[in-house]
């Protein structure tokens, strides 16, 4: 995606949150985060804004990212950070150098694509939390899906990963990515002919990388256990 259609979903998935988080109490369990509450998600996400903002102003990584909304309002301190958040990362000027953890992009456009995708998982999270979440626009979910498997893998592949060394092909309307997992690396080989194929919407794919919805929203075709073993990487890797 390109960055002023990145900057355009970040505004919209950040408002949208806000908009769920504040028809849920703050005590309201967010159902594919065990333990977590619609009040921790929004200190969460505003925590991980904050950071990202002095980040880039700063130029280098915060010693410690997470915030508090103390007496304030959550929803209205979530706002605000994500406010600040939005005017830091101007499209406009995506090419701009950044301090940022990815080896390959040092600009201002990663953290506008890692924002969108970030506050767009938890988007799902917060409206989940009021049964009424709604899909991953498809390019944004597409990009997603991108993003996992090159960033996310690419630099953080756990080292208990399933490193079979076989392909495992993720297909989307439009799009595929085939993968596969080697000792400390990945392989991504898109000639190779895949031991197992994950195809759905591009939403149902990025979301099930995440872990925000099953198997039951995908068609799995060869070797389940080998996409297991992907998603439990992918699942590693993001934390």
């Amino acid at each position: 995606m390109d960055a002023h259609s990145l900057a355009s979903a970040l505004r919209v998935e950040a408002s949208a949150l806000a908009v769920a988080a504040d028809l849920a109490p703050p005590d309201r369990a967010v159902p594919a985060c065990p333990g977590m509450t619609v009040g921790d998600l929004l200190v969460h996400v505003g925590s991980i804004h904050r950071m990202v903002t002095r980040w880039i102003t700063r130029g280098a990584r915060p010693a410690d990212w997470t915030c508090s909304p103390g007496a304030a309002d959550p929803v209205d301190w979530y706002r605000i950070g994500a406010a600040s958040l939005i005017a830091v990362l101007d499209p406009a000027r995506a090419g701009a150098p950044a301090a940022t953890w990815c080896p390959w992009d040092r600009t201002l456009g990663f953290w506008l694509r890692r924002m969108a995708h970030e506050t767009a998982v938890h988007r799902v999270d917060a409206q989940a939390a009021i049964g009424l979440a709604a899909p991953l626009e498809p390019g944004l979910a597409a990009d997603g899906i991108d993003e996992v498997l090159r960033l996310w893998l690419g630099c953080h592949l756990p080292p208990a990963a399933n490193t079979s060394g076989q392909a495992v092909s993720l297909r989307v309307p439009g799009r595929t990515w085939t993968v596969a997992l080697h000792s400390g690396i990945v392989d991504y080989c898109p000639n190779a002919d895949p031991v197992a194929v994950v195809s759905g919407s591009s939403s149902a794919v990025d979301l099930w990388l995440w872990g925000r919805v099953g198997e039951e929203h995908l068609s799995v075709e060869g070797d389940v256990a080998l996409v297991r073993s992907l998603r439990a990487a992918v699942a590693g890797a993001t934390g």
